[in-house]
């Protein structure tokens, strides 16, 4: 009921621009991600500009991400041809990406990511390039940083991780959404799950820009310790690769 009322108000009343599109998607998700039943906190000093990379866990970090402040999001390209979906995104300024499409792809990815930019949102991406059950932070693919260093634009990193208070549900089944699951029964289950909590930290700016492979690396370093502290903080259970991974990078 929530995203047919939005559709028809941007339909009614179209976004004049990405910016103002992103702002009533942010009204949206807020809506939405307490309509599920999601509460969450944020840490950290909230972006502003420039570009931010976070770990990618579920459907519900967009919606997440959303509803704390408006961005302009990177999905992609199968994203923008959904029914209904597809319209919205493209009404808040999303940059629709081939995911392994490679160099060919990066000419145009950086033009629209440029674009991105100079709406004025800070501009989210999820460098694993899919979404995980929280054992793990994947290797980060490189080629959007591409834009990152090409446009001068800050770097921010943000983490986030869930947990859950009800006996008969679990963080990796019921709110990670990953692998093979189907939506509509995962979307199911999560509204029916009770005392979900979400922490979001936004970390520093990454210093260290020598190229793209330093970027990411250094980008990934500080979100690993960051997932696996707020892990830590919620007593959720850290895989035991990952917990020698944070040793290594500390």
């Amino acid at each position: 009921m929530l995203l047919l009322a939005l559709a028809v108000d941007l339909f009614f009343r179209p976004a004049r621009t990405a910016a103002e599109g992103a702002y009533r998607m942010h009204r949206f998700c807020r809506r939405t991600v307490r309509a599920l039943g999601v509460t969450w906190s944020v840490e950290g000093e909230l972006p502003q500009t420039g570009a931010v990379v976070s770990n990618h866990l579920s459907y519900l970090d967009i919606l997440l991400y959303s509803a704390i402040r408006p961005f302009a999001m990177v999905a992609k390209d199968e994203v923008g041809r959904w029914p209904v979906i597809g319209w919205l995104t493209r009404q808040a300024g999303t940059v629709y990406v081939v995911r392994g499409g490679g160099p060919p792809t990066y000419p145009g990815v950086n033009r629209a990511m440029a674009e991105a930019y100079r709406s004025g949102l800070p501009v989210l991406f999820f460098p694993e390039g899919t979404t995980t059950n929280a054992s793990e932070v994947l290797p980060f693919r490189r080629g959007l940083f591409h834009s990152v260093l090409n446009e001068g634009v800050p770097l921010q990193t943000a983490a986030l991780s869930y947990s859950i208070d009800d006996a008969k549900a679990t963080v990796a089944d019921d709110v990670c959404w990953w692998g093979d699951a189907l939506l509509a029964p995962h979307l199911f289950r999560l509204a029916g799950a009770s005392g979900v909590r979400a922490k979001v930290r936004f970390g520093e700016v990454v210093e260290a820009r020598d190229d793209r492979f330093v970027l990411s690396e250094q980008a990934r370093q500080s979100i690993v310790e960051m997932v696996a502290d707020l892990s830590l903080a919620s007593g959720d259970s850290v895989s035991r690769a990952h917990q020698t991974e944070m040793m290594q990078t500390i």
